[in-house]
């Protein structure tokens, strides 16, 4: 099955590439659809790691040169330190290794156990209620506001992993008792927008801010 699940995107992507190109559109544009359908149907399967099909996709658009702009012209002669260069230029972004970095402590909180330990201590300090606990969310979610601006990376790389050590605690589970657990989640995505409202209201006396609401 999971050789089957591995061909399966490269077979859909090679019968999309064969299928007559559409009017308006050249090969190249085609074939870069093509490496895309293949990516979405690999995402879907999962046979390997999202992270790796990802690679893979952006490989193949490399090899065949059809990412960088000016390959939709098939005239234009793409160099093969273009491609590259167009390949990587994602993992230049600041933001992406952001929340690659923040996910990765994320992993460190469950293989370690700090999670658990981090939802122990809110639940000893603040657990009489579920709503006690809500409030235990938010806070941890404005401190560490400053420091990983990113909702993704704050939220799924650490609050999260001390907020889905809570709710088993309880016997809440989303098929099981679920009550405690859907509110924290509810929580937890609520407690995001905070932090914003928070430090822009904070900011809003500075000439800055004034200046761009005319106030």
């Amino acid at each position: 099955m999971f050789y089957v699940k591995l061909f399966i995107p490269f077979v859909v992507g090679l019968i999309v590439y064969f299928i007559p190109i559409p009017e308006g559109l050249n090969a190249n544009a085609w074939l870069y659809f093509s490496i895309f359908i293949g990516l979405i149907i690999g995402l879907i399967l999962e046979p390997i790691s999202p992270a790796l099909i990802g690679v893979i996709a952006v490989t193949l658009a490399v090899l065949f040169k059809v990412g960088p702009v000016g390959s939709n012209n098939i005239e234009t002669i793409i160099k093969d330190s273009v491609a590259i260069k167009w390949g990587l230029s994602g993992f230049s972004d600041s933001v992406v290794w952001l929340i690659f970095a923040a996910f990765t402590i994320g992993l460190g909180f469950s293989k370690t156990g700090l999670g658990e330990r981090l939802a122990l201590y809110l639940v000893s300090k603040l657990g009489k209620s579920t709503l006690g606990l809500g409030y235990a969310i938010a806070i941890v979610d404005l401190v560490l506001a400053p420091f990983i601006p990113s909702n993704a990376a704050r939220s799924g790389g650490t609050v999260y992993p001390i907020v889905s050590n809570i709710s088993p605690m309880f016997e809440s589970y989303a098929d099981k008792n679920p009550r405690k657990n859907r509110c924290l989640s509810c929580m937890d995505g609520s407690s995001k927008f905070l932090p914003y409202e928070f430090y822009f209201s904070y900011r809003s006396s500075s000439k800055p801010t004034c200046s761009l609401f005319n106030l």
